[in-house]
């Protein structure tokens, strides 16, 4: 399955290197899915839902500390029938990034990847993303606040390119990209992102 990895919330100072990441993530990567499984340590400034507040430059997270986002559970990769990770991505700080694809076993079945990203960017930070496009709020879990965006870029197979889902935490932020590659008929990539999210979200630190 050809692995395309897209780390697309780039807020801020984070614009210039992660709009490289398409060349040098594929350099460079880490294989290691032992780290552990929630923040050392938490921002000084949280705000009234729990989340971080500071801008990435003065969070005191190392990327290193944060969750690693290659430790969600089989269930969850299931519930939309994704395969085993594809690749994990530590090479462009504060970002870290689990790659994850689903290929069809027939001709013409959809074929789509996802990216989990956790960053100490923070949720207003992640908002001014300009890869983003047609951004709308929504909510994860029970009612937490989070926003769903468009990738900014042409239709892949007749669908849009790819959609994004992504909310604060107390480190900073969580971005789920699901993105189609392939097949011949529509791919639900919102319908997929929010199965995944919905999954996904009991697994992964507040």
């Amino acid at each position: 399955m050809r692995t395309r990895l897209r780390t697309v919330a780039r807020a801020g100072a984070c614009t210039a290197a992660a709009a490289v990441i398409g060349t040098a993530a594929l350099i460079g990567c880490s294989t290691s899915t032992t780290d552990d499984a929630s923040p050392t340590s938490a921002p000084p400034i949280t705000g009234p839902e729990g989340t971080a507040t500071v801008p990435a430059s003065q969070n005191p997270i190392q990327q290193a500390e944060l969750w690693n986002p290659c430790s969600l559970p089989k269930e969850v990769r299931d519930s939309i029938q994704l395969g085993d990770r594809t690749r994990n991505d530590d090479s462009i700080p504060p970002w870290r990034t689990c790659s994850y694809g689903r290929s069809g076993q027939h001709v013409g079945d959809p074929s789509y990847g996802l990216n989990v990203q956790v960053s100490t960017y923070s949720f207003a930070q992640a908002k001014q993303n300009d890869a983003y496009i047609n951004i709308r709020s929504t909510t994860v879990g029970a009612g937490h606040p989070a926003f769903m965006a468009d990738d900014d870029g042409e239709p892949i197979g007749g669908n849009k390119p790819g959609i994004n889902i992504v909310w604060g935490t107390s480190y900073g932020s969580v971005s789920i990209n699901l993105f189609p590659e392939g097949g011949t008929g529509p791919i639900d990539v919102d319908g997929l992102a929010r199965t995944f999210v919905d999954s996904a979200y009991p697994h992964i630190p507040k």
